[in-house]
């Protein structure tokens, strides 16, 4: 909500200038983009993110490791080579039976005989809700592949500019990240519950 809010303001901010006398239309105009402008740089940076992942994807597919042709992806593909990170899946849906949930992970690497998590991001920041959905992919990876124990978690944020910024946790922090996951799905799916349930008694009244 604050980033939203900061968005509208800077719009304004840059429209509108003290002191000056504004025609109503134009007014409405700088309101119109204001109220836009969380949306469209959501869109922008989700449009954005989908195509580097699709580009990630495409190279690998095509050859089982990054591409030098695929100028989104260099500076990943040099990094997965200095640390010997070898692909092994990618975009690998994954559902945990136990917990009733589902996803996509962005990729399994191996590093000799030891499994990694990889997570592509594209945003500004590593958000703390990064470490709960991949630790939630590491339990539904685990689940399937008991035997194939992930030894730690890849977030790797790739910038505008193509640069990235890997974020690593260990598997020592696995397991309060994920119980935090399934706190947050409990809390999830009981509101859910709870707004359905009210919705159904104001049906009846």
């Amino acid at each position: 909500m604050n980033w939203a809010i900061n968005n509208t303001l800077d719009v304004c901010k840059g429209a509108i200038a003290p002191g000056t006398e504004y025609a109503e239309i134009y007014l409405e105009e700088v309101w119109n983009a204001a109220k836009q402008s969380s949306t469209r740089i959501k869109g922008d940076a989700a449009k954005r993110g989908t195509n580097l992942h699709a580009a990630i994807e495409r190279s690998i597919r095509e050859s089982g490791e990054l591409q030098s042709g695929d100028t989104e992806v260099l500076e990943l593909r040099d990094w997965l080579q200095r640390d010997n990170i070898t692909i092994t899946e990618s975009e690998r849906k994954i559902y945990s039976r136990r917990h009733r949930y589902s996803g996509t992970l962005d990729a399994i690497g191996t590093i000799g005989e030891k499994i990694y998590l990889l997570d592509w991001k594209t945003g500004k920041s590593v958000y703390p809700e990064f470490r709960l959905q991949t630790a939630a992919y590491q339990y539904a990876w685990e689940e399937e592949h008991p035997d194939q124990p992930i030894q730690g978690r890849y977030i790797v944020r790739i910038l505008e500019d193509g640069s990235i910024d890997p974020h690593y946790y260990p598997r020592d922090t696995y397991r309060l990240d994920f119980k935090a996951f399934i706190g947050a799905k409990a809390l999830f799916d009981r509101v859910r519950q709870i707004e359905k349930e009210l919705r159904k008694s104001s049906n009846k009244t």
